[in-house]
């Protein structure tokens, strides 16, 4: 379910279906429809591509976009390992900064996956080589 406004903004509330009646939760008044978001969040590496060296970087930027429900979680691993990452949310733009440490060889699989709010996900999966500063 999603309020709607006459400009043509649109924000999703989260929906529940019990039996054949759907429900929201809100606190605000207005003009409500049922609309579908089918289309899943984008992922675009911005300073990085597959099989790039990144030792000379300070971080790994990538942009996440959701033009419909708008971006619920985001989640990153370096070679299965958690990976704490800055969002920044007016630009749209996920930072990992390389001093955190996890990399922990030359080669390192990125994965990260994002959900938007009615539960559509991406997987990005890259593989970047990097030897740390000494």
């Amino acid at each position: 379910m999603a309020r709607t406004f006459p400009w043509g903004t649109t924000y999703y509330s989260k929906t529940y279906k019990k039996g054949s009646r759907i429900t929201t939760k809100t606190r605000n008044f207005g003009t409500y429809a049922l609309k579908t978001d089918s289309i899943p969040p984008t992922i675009t590496p911005l300073n990085f591509k597959e099989g790039k060296w990144m030792s000379k970087a300070d971080y790994l930027k990538v942009k996440i976009k959701d033009d419909e429900s708008g971006i619920s979680t985001y989640r990153g691993t370096i070679n299965g390992k958690f990976i704490m990452m800055q969002y920044d949310y007016k630009t749209g733009i996920l930072k990992y900064d390389f001093r955190d440490k996890v990399s922990d060889g030359v080669e390192n699989n990125l994965k990260i996956i994002v959900v938007d709010n009615v539960g559509n996900n991406t997987t990005f999966e890259a593989t970047f080589y990097r030897k740390e500063k000494v």
